[in-house]
């Protein structure tokens, strides 16, 4: 599977990591096992999803980077090359993560 970074709430935070930080290589962990067709982390409940999300994609998945960061991606079919694609949309912290999904 192909696997993208939001450009706007993904990469400029992902490229912002130190190489030495631990989030990084578990975002690469992540990236890996996408890129070999596994699903990683939990499927968020349709229900719980914020507004936002709802009208762009049909499913939506949560990693547990650190008891402090999320990350949230997308699994999607590109309707030109019928190719499945995972976006990961954004990393944020659990207090962000949080206040995004009004717990």
């Amino acid at each position: 599977m192909l696997v993208l970074g939001d450009s706007k709430d993904f990469t400029p935070i992902y490229e912002a990591l130190s190489n030495n930080d631990s989030r990084k290589k578990l975002i690469k962990d992540v990236k890996e096992a996408l890129e070999n067709d596994q699903i990683i982390g939990d499927s968020i409940p349709f229900d719980r999803w914020p507004k936002k999300f709802r009208k762009e994609f049909d499913c939506l998945y949560r990693v547990r980077l650190s008891d402090s960061d999320r990350l949230l991606y997308t699994i999607t079919v590109d309707s030109r090359t019928n190719e499945k694609v995972a976006l990961m949309l954004k990393i944020m912290s659990h207090k962000e993560y949080d206040r995004l999904f009004k717990y």
